[in-house]
Parts: C-alpha cells; structure tokens; sequence
C-alpha cells in the first residue's frame, strides 16, 4: 500500500467515524427524553467506573475542570447523577441514580439496535474481525 492510498484510507476511516457520531446523535433524539452525546459519553463513563469524581472525567476526557464541572452540575440538575455522601476523602464521587441508570440503559438499547441492524448480513468472522479491530484501535489510543 502507497502512501497516498494509506491517507486515503485514513480519510475514509474518519469521515465514517464522523458518519457514526452524527447517526447516533440522531438516533438520540428519537429518545422521548434524548440525552446528548455528552450526556451519554459522562453517563457511560460514570457507570463503568465506580468511586469516580468530577476531576477523573476531566482527566478522562482531556476538559477543563469547569468545563466538567458545568456538564456534572447539569446532570444533577436532570437527576441522572447524585453524590455519595459515604464518600469521604478528596473530591465527591458521583453515581448514577435509578433514572440515571434508566436513561443511559434506554439510549445505549437504540444504538445498540442500530449496529445489530447495521451488520445484518455480516458473517460471524467478519464481526469478529472488526470487533477485534475496532478493539485494537480503542487500545491503542489509551496507551
């Protein structure tokens, strides 16, 4: 492979990837109550890592501590987020309340949905193989 065929495909790969965000963007605000990409982004994050605290999602995500702030404050606000007050110690952890819970199982089901339609027809090695790639590439990016 050339180098011009090599950006080429890098191109591709982006502007697909772009593709992907704006779809499930879309396919939010189907939701009767949509989140936002960040919305979700925040929530997902909350849920797979208990015992988080505003400062690790702006270390997580590269953002300004008010930055993080700001978007916490609105999740609260929104109820989808709360304190733990057992939490002692440097920085309150958040956690996802039951609508919280409930508002990123729901988003998560339609995107889900759409990659399940997505690969229809696709074989078994083939989801495999781009399941391992899309793993290979997430990776890569936390190294």
């Amino acid at each position: 492979m050339g180098k011009e065929q090599r950006e080429a495909d890098i191109q591709s790969i982006f502007h697909h990837m772009q593709m992907i965000t704006r779809r499930a963007n879309t396919r939010s605000r189907q939701l009767a109550e949509p989140l936002t990409l960040v919305e979700h982004s925040l929530l997902r994050f909350i849920a797979d890592t208990p015992g988080t605290r505003a400062t690790d999602i702006a270390e997580a995500f590269s953002l300004n501590r008010s930055t993080v702030s700001r978007q916490v404050g609105t999740l609260l606000d929104l109820g989808y987020i709360a304190y733990d007050d057992a939490e002692s110690g440097r920085g309150r952890v958040v956690e996802l309340t039951g609508v919280g819970r409930e508002r990123l199982q729901a988003s998560a089901a339609v995107h889900r949905a759409a990659v399940t339609d997505r690969l229809e027809g696709w074989s078994e090695e083939q989801i495999s193989a781009f399941a391992k790639a899309l793993e290979r590439y997430n990776v890569a990016d936390s190294q």
